[in-house]
This record gives structure tokens, C-alpha cells and sequence, in this order.
């Protein structure tokens, strides 16, 4: 079984502290095998079992533990009959009211540490972080970034000798959730389609108690076939009006709010670089999976630019970074990734072939007035323009570097 030592060392960087663990992400991304494999560490490291429990919230034998009364009652009856320190995994508990203020209670009373693990962000209900006293930490896991899925393959011959470049290409057709690899390409395709409506019913239905399918199916196709432009809800909604649907802004904005608090969509607000500040119109939507998206749509797939845009936006995300859309004065900017009070300018393209693709890819950068770095990353296999020390760099390699 494959180990996302990115996430299992965020999880033992917070064992021991005082602070509820939430983990969060888009169904079936590998939480809950990440979870398993942190408890099998625990136990490798001399945990005792019954210091551990784990309880998956979507399984019928817990689905009358809705009430904070019966989730604190039977905690604290697993706490009071283990000896030493605990360890309590709560998967998919977004359903169980007020969760917060009994792990709150739980980490005031006993000697424990608590994980929460949620597929939306129904798990974030209003009141939550003063329930926990803000005792908290969030820690997002995603779909494969190119760097594991390389690590993933390295063990299987039929990747044996492969090139970079197209190891990516792989990555790019059969996507970046870790089961699909498991799989021939047929069934990987009906289980990505399969994965979509799970989460369409369960953490966007559901988790909103939105009603309209229709409604939600329209906005998440405009959505998977426009990736990598700028747009408002105001223009999806013409959009979708032009087909014969009614259909109000405030609509599209709670479906958007509902399919980003599931993780199949993932938005880019823009930032104006001259003015430093965050735009409040116009971003941009990725999607969390190329594959998925291809799957669901059923056409000839996403561009190559576009689905390189969406790659290099997870990637930034798994690394820590804020990502924008950059606005410089008329020109736009793919990526501004900020981390504390450092910044990063990007632009990325499938080739550097042509005089007009290196302007168009130059330009917005060396308009740039500011010393943070800049690049341009491409599929070109080495270093071609340099423009005032602003390079293009092959993209596969500054995946593979993390």
C-alpha cells in the first residue's frame, strides 16, 4: 500500500499537541487509507490497540450517533477504560451536532488526541472554532501530485523506463486519485464517474440540502468546460440561461459555495499586483482531478495548457501556498502562489514554439515590477528564453523537485 509521507508526517508533526486534528479533503483522495496508516504506526511505535479507536461515521452500525449526548457518552466510556494516552479518529462526523464542543470536552478532561476527518466542509459548521477554543488545525490532503504518482509507479515494471515526460501523460489520462491505479482504464473511468456523484449526492446534495440536480449538473459542467478562464457567477449564469434555464445568481453562487465545500472544484481569485490587493469578481475554477473531469464529461478531454494549469495549481496548493490569479494592468498572470510574505509568479504553457508563445508568456512577468521570482514552465525539455533572468523551466521537472 502506497504511504503519502507528505500527510503522515503532517499528522506526527501534530501528535501530542493540544489541538483537535481535522482532516479534510475530496471523497475518496486516500483520507481514511492515510488514517489507517498513521494508526499502524501508532502501533509500531508501541500503542497499545485499546488505546485506539476509530469510527467511520457513514457506516450503519453508528448512524444513530447523531447527538453530542451519545457521541461524549461513549468516548468517554473507550477513554475511562484504556490505560495511558488515546488516540480518537472520527471519520465523517460532520453530521453529529456540536462534534466540536465534545472533543473540546474530551481534550479538557482526558489525556487524548483527536482527529476528525471529513469529505465537505459541513464539518465546519457555524460556531464550530469557539466550541474547540480554537483549538484546532486543518490539514488538507488531495488527490496525487505528479512527484507520489512517479513514487507510486517506481515499483511497477510496466513504468519501468519511462521518461518524465511521459510518465506525465499517464498522469494526466488516468488522473491522480490513488485507486484508479488498481484499475484497467474501463473500470478506472466508470469508478471516476462513479466518485463524482457519490460526492454530488453526499457533499454537495446533501451536505448543502440543495434540491435542483439539474441546476448543480448545469454549473459543475460549465464549469469542467471553461477550466483555466476568468469569469463571474453573474456570466455562468447568462450562460446557462441562454440554454432555456431559469436560474438566479444567489442559485449559482450556493451551488459554487456547496461544490467548493466538497473539493471537486477548487476556485483562484484574482489579485491586482499593482494595487496589492484581492479582487472580489472574475476568478478562475480547477477541478480536483483531470481524469474525473474527462470521465464525467465524456468528450475528447481537456486541453493539454488547461489540464498542465490544473496540475501545477494542486501542486501548489499540496505544497502550502495561497494561490491567485495574477492582474498586472491589461495582462494576467496563471499562478501568484504566496507563502507567509514570499511570492511566486508562474506562467504555464504547453510549448515555448513560437515568438508570439514567448511574448504572451513573458510579457505579463517582466511587466512585473516588483524581486520575487518569476518562471514560465512548458513542456520544452530545457531552458530556451531568458528574459532579465526570467527562464521557462520543464514543468515535470519542477513538479518532481517539490
Amino acid at each position: 500500500m502506497f504511504k503519502r509521507d507528505l500527510y503522515l508526517k503532517k499528522l506526527e508533526m501534530y501528535t501530542g499537541r493540544d489541538v483537535c486534528k481535522i482532516v479534510t479533503g475530496v471523497r475518496r483522495c486516500g483520507k481514511t487509507t492515510i488514517i489507517r496508516q498513521f494508526i499502524e504506526e501508532l502501533k509500531d511505535g508501541g500503542v497499545p490497540e485499546e488505546n485506539i479507536i476509530y469510527l467511520d461515521f457513514e457506516k450503519l452500525i453508528y448512524n444513530y450517533f447523531t447527538s453530542e449526548d451519545g457521541l461524549r457518552d461513549m468516548l468517554a466510556e473507550f477513554v475511562n477504560g484504556a490505560a495511558g494516552h488515546c488516540y480518537i479518529f472520527l471519520d465523517e462526523a460532520g453530521d453529529i451536532r456540536s462534534w466540536g464542543r465534545v472533543c473540546s470536552e474530551m481534550m479538557n478532561l482526558f489525556d487524548c488526541d483527536i482527529y476528525v476527518i471529513s469529505s465537505n466542509d459541513s464539518i465546519f459548521y457555524e460556531g464550530f472554532q469557539k466550541d474547540l477554543a480554537y483549538r484546532y488545525v486543518r490539514i488538507d490532503v488531495y488527490p496525487l501530485i505528479f512527484s507520489e504518482f512517479v513514487e507510486l509507479c517506481a515499483s511497477d515494471e510496466k513504468y519501468t523506463g519511462l521518461q518524465e515526460e511521459e510518465l506525465f501523460g499517464i498522469y494526466l489520462r488516468r488522473g491522480a486519485f490513488p485507486a484508479v491505479y488498481s484499475m484497467d482504464e474501463e473500470t478506472a473511468e466508470s469508478w471516476l464517474k462513479d466518485t463524482y456523484n457519490s460526492a454530488i449526492l453526499k457533499d454537495v446534495v446533501r451536505a448543502r440540502k440543495l434540491r435542483d440536480i439539474n441546476h448543480i449538473d448545469k454549473i459543475a459542467g460549465y464549469i469542467m468546460e471553461n477550466l483555466g478562464k476568468v469569469y463571474s457567477p453573474k456570466a455562468l449564469r447568462d450562460s446557462i440561461r441562454e440554454q432555456g434555464i431559469t436560474i438566479s445568481v444567489d442559485t449559482v453562487y450556493s451551488v459554487l459555495e456547496a461544490l467548493l465545500g466538497s473539493g471537486l472544484i477548487m476556485k483562484v481569485p484574482r489579485f491586482d499586483i499593482k494595487n496589492d490587493k484581492e479582487l472580489e469578481t472574475q476568478e478562475r475554477y480547477h477541478v480536483c482531478d483531470i481524469a474525473m473531469r474527462n470521465a464525467v464529461m465524456g468528450d475528447e478531454g481537456a486541453g493539454r495548457s488547461q489540464a498542465m494549469e490544473n496540475v501545477l495549481h494542486t501542486e501548489l496548493l499540496t505544497r502550502g501556498f495561497k494561490v491567485y490569479v495574477g492582474k498586472q494592468g491589461r495582462y494576467q498572470v496563471d499562478f501568484m502562489a504566496v507563502k507567509a510574505e514570499d511570492r511566486t509568479y508562474l506562467n504555464c504553457c504547453e510549448y515555448l514554439n513560437s515568438n508570439e508563445a514567448i511574448k504572451k508568456e513573458f510579457n505579463p512577468l517582466v511587466k512585473i515590477r516588483d524581486n520575487y521570482f518569476k518562471m514560465v514552465l512548458s513542456m520544452d525539455t530545457e531552458t530556451k528564453v531568458n528574459k532579465g533572468g526570467i527562464i521557462n523551466f520543464p514543468l515535470t521537472k519542477f513538479l518532481l523537485q517539490g
